[in-house]
């Protein structure tokens, strides 16, 4: 294995699960823009490669939803989901460059979501990580017994 590969699999090893999310997403967006440059050159093994790739991620994340803890939103990304498969399949045996473009559009749109969800969640953390820490340092005595308050 060489050095990027191990660095590649070292960063999927240690990432947080909104990042792999980001990195489906990103992954099945660049696949369709690909296969898109593949139809307008012609090239339909590579544009059927491409599309492929893409319908793999798009039903991984559809697999990987937690339908009980999910609720509505879960129900609405599986018929996006499956929305998007058998839309990009169609794209991918009518040569169908709009298709690809629609489909596009609503990964975009998706990944947008994701990014202000992901974010929001992060600031979270960060803001009640550093409550507990204020919290904890606030409660301990300085020498001589003296409690410090932030």
């Amino acid at each position: 294995m060489d050095a990027i590969s191990k660095y590649e699999n070292i960063n999927v090893n240690t990432v947080d699960q909104g990042t792999l999310i980001i990195m489906a997403y990103e992954g099945a967006i660049n696949f369709i823009k690909e296969a898109k440059e593949r139809l307008a050159q012609n090239d339909y093994a590579g544009k059927s490669i491409n599309i492929s790739n893409a319908v793999s991620i798009i039903n991984e994340l559809n697999a990987r939803l937690n339908m009980e803890k999910g609720g509505e939103t879960a129900k609405n990304l599986n018929k996006l989901y499956t929305f998007l498969s058998i839309h990009l399949t169609t794209a991918n045996l009518k040569k169908d460059a709009h298709k690809l473009d629609e489909s596009l559009n609503i990964l975009q749109n998706l990944l947008n979501g994701w990014k202000i969800i992901i974010e929001k969640d992060r600031k979270q953390k960060q803001n009640s990580a550093l409550s507990n820490v204020n919290a904890s340092i606030s409660n301990k005595p300085v020498s001589g017994g003296i409690a410090v308050s932030a």
